[in-house]
């Protein structure tokens, strides 16, 4: 009779754990924070979404396969991809979801850098960044992502990968010693164009990269999009990679959830 009480008990709980996190859920609306998979898109690696079975030529199924580098489109980079210690499947899943910050840089100039003063600047207006929290930074360059050269009159193709801004490495040091859990931004990545350029063409590892990667183990989440759509305070993120076994990077899912009375 104990155990059929304690059985009754647990299930009544879990019952109304469900409801409690249905009336949460309720509450709240997603916003889609990654950009479509297809090919021509703006990044530096291809992307083919290749036919292997076609209903169209008599198969029974209709089955693709994925050619994707890593670290294409909205995606993450593990520490491992700077020579860093640790694989993306060392990555505890706690790393990929938490309430989010965004940081409004979209005043920016082409190719400038992120400089601790602009984040304490931020910081005054909208509080102090905490501990495990996520930390994202907009500044609108989504609006160049096209993935075919279009019409007159609108951004070409390679705009997306030129002149983006990005975040110095003092400024990276500082949200480091934040401990902040992971760091996202809408850009190809996470530094400025020159130090990238720099870094291919001198076969070096950007800066920022190295100091939040390899040195604090802070995951980074490049290639987002609609980050206009989301409160300065008060979202929740998610953004799961693949489970790679020795993945040094993942395109993923992002979304963001945020309450229906905000923005």
């Amino acid at each position: 009779m104990l155990l059929y009480l304690n059985t009754t008990q647990k299930e009544i709980y879990l019952w109304v754990s469900r409801m409690q996190l249905e009336d949460v859920i309720s509450n709240y609306r997603i916003i889609d924070l990654t950009h479509v998979l297809e090919e021509r898109t703006p990044c530096y690696l291809p992307f083919y979404h290749i036919p292997w079975m076609s209903r169209t030529k008599g198969d029974g199924y209709n089955a693709y396969v994925l050619q994707i580098a890593e670290h294409h489109a909205t995606h993450v980079d593990a520490p491992v991809h700077v020579g860093g210690t640790r694989w993306l499947d060392d990555i505890d899943l706690d790393s990929w979801h938490g309430p989010c910050r965004v940081i409004n840089l979209k005043n920016k100039r082409l190719a400038e850098e992120v400089f601790t003063k602009d984040i304490k600047l931020w910081e005054k207006n909208n509080g102090q960044i905490n501990q495990d929290e996520i930390l994202l930074l907009q500044y609108g360059w989504d609006k160049r992502w096209i993935t075919q050269y279009d019409k007159i009159n609108t951004p070409k193709k390679g705009e997306y990968l030129k002149d983006f801004p990005g975040l110095s490495e003092e400024a990276a040091t500082y949200l480091a010693k934040k401990k902040i859990k992971l760091i996202g931004t809408d850009t190809p990545t996470i530094d400025s164009v020159s130090v990238f350029l720099d870094a291919q063409n001198l076969g070096n590892t950007e800066l920022s990269h190295i100091k939040l990667l390899k040195e604090h183990n802070i995951p980074i989440l490049e290639g987002l999009k609609n980050l206009d759509k989301l409160p300065s305070n008060g979202a929740y993120l998610f953004t799961l990679p693949l489970n790679i076994k020795h993945g040094s990077g993942s395109p993923v899912r992002a979304v963001a959830f945020i309450p229906k009375d905000k923005k």
